[in-house]
């Protein structure tokens, strides 16, 4: 007689309810890394200091990064993934302002005639200024950056100095005048500058002519001997 093969007791399958957390678990599938090239990097960084550009000349230094990123389009992360910090965006968007202006200064004092070579520094960088709110600002002081301030300073004073050295040997300037008083009377023509831009834009050329003329008449002695007040230091 065939015996039947034994009955094999097989437990049931457990609930998927009774399965231990970690069972459940499914692995999610490795992110594929996005990486931004540095092409992108670059046309950011481009846009930011053309935006920066425009926003600054106009309303001048008291703009936020913020005010930049809305003006170009941007988000405020991809403003400060390029520029930390104002200051820094500040530094780099002046550098090629101030070569310009320092590179001025050196051409007015190799002008073939000092007196032209002095008026025509004061007139462009007069002129510099007036399109751009934000230079103006800047070398005025008038900046929460003081790196920036100190970098302007230092950029400019040795064309400064070489300018007003010529023109004191042509007797163009008194003797007594320092290379710091040409941002004072800069400050000057700026402040006329604002003060007509409404009424007359080119003001400030008939203010230039005057401030130039005085200078001319200290030198030819027929003013004070000795300038009046006291040198502002140049460090």
């Amino acid at each position: 007689m065939e015996t039947m093969p034994p009955v094999v007791a097989r437990l049931p399958l457990p609930a998927v309810a009774d399965l231990p957390p970690y069972a459940l678990d499914v692995m999610p599938a490795p992110a594929v890394p996005t990486r931004r090239s540095q092409r992108d990097a670059d046309r950011d960084r481009a846009r930011i200091l053309e935006t920066a550009r425009e926003v600054f000349a106009v309303y001048g230094l008291d703009v936020t990064l913020e005010d930049i990123a809305k003006f170009g389009g941007l988000s405020v992360h991809t403003v400060r993934r390029a520029f930390p910090d104002r200051e820094q965006l500040v530094e780099t968007l002046f550098d090629q302002a101030l070569s310009d202006l320092a590179s001025a200064a050196e051409n007015a004092a190799d002008h073939d005639d000092p007196l032209l070579g002095f008026l025509g520094f004061l007139s462009e960088s007069a002129q510099m200024q007036d399109r751009n709110s934000g230079l103006r600002m800047l070398l005025k002081g008038e900046t929460t950056s003081t790196r920036a301030a100190e970098t302007a300073r230092t950029r400019l004073l040795p064309g400064l100095t070489k300018l007003v050295e010529r023109a004191q040997e042509s007797g163009v300037v008194p003797a007594e005048m320092q290379p710091t008083d040409l941002p004072a009377l800069q400050f000057v023509l700026n402040n006329m500058t604002q003060y007509a831009e409404n009424i007359e834009p080119e003001l400030w050329q008939r203010y230039l002519a005057i401030l130039l003329d005085g200078l001319q008449t200290t030198s030819a002695h027929c003013g004070p001997a000795v300038l009046p007040g006291g040198r502002i230091a140049l460090d």
